[in-house]
């Protein structure tokens, strides 16, 4: 009943202030990142003591760069981490991208550090690398977990320019035992630059060690090489290292586009999951798009719980968690029209995903503007937050529609207007800052797709892929080749996603729409972006 009563009144409090609890008050909230959150707004408060700013540190979850940024700024330190791992104090800590900088700015002042820190008693395997003088070649030397650590610290322009070479039948063998070596695979393939170990990566494999993904990329590098039965060989085993559903939609649909087996459309058409792959494969026979669940409720008071109060949200995941056998129970009682949100997450779970659930919540907020913005905002929320008002992730994106701190101030100042953070918690507030955002975006974006990777990953992230000189241009398998070879992991599928939602979205909206003509038409950058002609 205490602990009851103390949630109840933490509530009240972030509810009736909206700025930002007091100490105590973060002290009685649960261990998770909304709690994270208002610990890193504590800590950048000026009269936050320094004593009280290295407690509340202690009790955050993940200490993030943010929270690292903020006690140090604060303390002038950041508090040592508990590791139980006992560092060589003999060993000289240079990170490889630094030391790869270094060497360009001046190798004279590299070898200088080296010497130093030898006549000291200390060994730096990075340094050795980086002063020889081929880089690659002292690599080899190395143990195989501290090649792979080099080659997977390292930043692009410099793997290219000190390890862009072929690698050999023994040095693959080595890499395929450690699980780093994803990493790798990860890097050579979605760097299009580095061609000679990406040649590389074309070998013969039976059952190997690689995960899902690893396998997967492997096939799309052995598509770019024209080599396709290799390509059908590592589909085939990145099949068995899942089971996912929306991962088997993916090795099927291009399993049917190397081999134009029907049976593999087949299997799209059972599949539970609304994807792109799932949506192509009803366009190419000709199908209806499956039916999705749009509740509609009305407005009706829930006791104890705020849409726009982070940590109701926090303790309701908690009660989910604990639920899992009573779910529909639970989401009955959020059958109202402002937690329409919170209902489908809760139905979504119940169903173990395999219902479609496709809400469309605060529509007064939304339907002031076109139905193709329309679409284009549920679509992102969906993705980004299930339409939950208190959502906050890891990086701190705040809202329904997850924007980050410092673009929710930009957004700010273009208005004129002042606002705290936590007013972004409501939902129609997230939609207006979320619709001008977009006014910028789609003013150099024309297709969702790339509007979704400018939403998610920045616009001059989109701006220097769709620059390059392999992306998203004509070809047998465009544009899903290029749609797979994304380098940012997170804006890959979240596009993919994003744009599976819009097509949804539009045709629950009124307006009929297929997924194929918006896949066409990414052929021709005059229709898609300003950035190219």
């Amino acid at each position: 009943v205490k602990i009851a009563l103390i949630t109840i009144l933490l509530s009240f409090y972030i509810l009736s202030d909206g700025l930002n609890p007091s100490f105590k008050e973060i002290e009685l909230m649960p261990k998770s990142i909304s709690k994270d959150y208002y610990i890193w707004r504590f800590i950048k408060q000026k009269n936050t003591t320094k004593k009280k700013a290295l407690k509340a540190y202690s009790w955050t979850k993940r200490k993030s760069y943010k929270l690292q940024k903020a006690i140090r700024k604060k303390v002038g330190y950041v508090p040592n981490k508990n590791s139980s791992i006992k560092k060589n104090p003999k060993n000289f800590i240079i990170y490889p991208s630094v030391a790869g900088a270094k060497r360009y700015r001046s190798l004279k002042k590299l070898k200088r550090l080296y010497r130093k820190i030898k006549k000291q008693g200390k060994y730096s395997d990075v340094l050795q690398v980086f002063t020889a003088k081929n880089p690659y070649k002292e690599l080899r030397k190395l143990p195989i977990k501290t090649q792979l650590y080099i080659l997977n610290s390292i930043n692009h322009k410099y793997y290219k320019r000190y390890f862009n070479h072929s690698l050999s039948k023994k040095q693959l063998e080595a890499f395929s035992k450690e699980s780093t070596f994803n990493r790798t695979i990860f890097k050579i393939i979605t760097t299009h630059k580095l061609q000679k170990p990406k040649k590389s990566l074309i070998f013969d494999s039976g059952i190997n060690s690689l995960n899902f993904e690893s396998n997967f990329l492997l096939a799309m590098n052995a598509i770019e090489f024209k080599k396709i039965n290799r390509a059908i060989n590592f589909l085939s085993i990145a099949r068995t290292k899942t089971k996912r559903q929306s991962q088997y939609d993916q090795v099927d649909f291009w399993l049917y586009l190397l081999t134009n087996y029907n049976r593999f459309l087949d299997r799209l058409l059972k599949s539970s999951q609304i994807n792109i792959y799932t949506l192509k494969a009803r366009d190419i026979l000709n199908k209806p798009y499956p039916k999705v669940v749009t509740p509609i409720f009305k407005d009706r008071e829930i006791k104890d719980f705020n849409i726009t109060n982070p940590i109701d949200w926090e303790n309701l995941k908690i009660t989910i968690k604990k639920s899992s056998k009573r779910l529909n129970r639970l989401a009955k009682k959020y059958k109202s029209a402002k937690t329409l949100g919170v209902y489908t997450y809760i139905k979504e779970k119940a169903t173990k995903y395999r219902v479609p659930y496709f809400p469309m919540p605060y529509p007064d907020a939304m339907k002031k503007f076109d139905i193709r913005r329309q679409a284009i905002l549920y679509a992102i929320a969906r993705q980004e937050s299930r339409f939950i008002p208190a959502s906050i992730s890891t990086s701190y994106a705040l809202g329904m529609m997850q924007i980050m701190p410092f673009l929710i101030k930009h957004l700010s100042k273009e208005r004129g207007a002042k606002m705290d953070l936590n007013q972004i918690f409501d939902p129609r507030v997230a939609i207006s800052y979320a619709n001008q955002h977009m006014d910028y975006l789609t003013s150099w974006l024309y297709h969702p797709l790339f509007v979704a990777y400018a939403y998610n990953g920045g616009i001059g992230f989109t701006k220097k892929r769709l620059k390059s000189k392999h992306l998203f241009k004509k070809g047998k398998y465009e544009p899903y080749l290029s749609m797979e070879l994304i380098d940012y992991k997170e804006s890959r599928e979240y596009g993919k996603k994003v744009l599976a939602n819009y097509i949804i979205y539009l045709n629950i909206l009124g307006v009929s729409t297929k997924i194929t003509p918006l896949l066409d038409i990414l052929a021709y950058p005059s229709k898609t972006d300003r950035f190219r002609k």
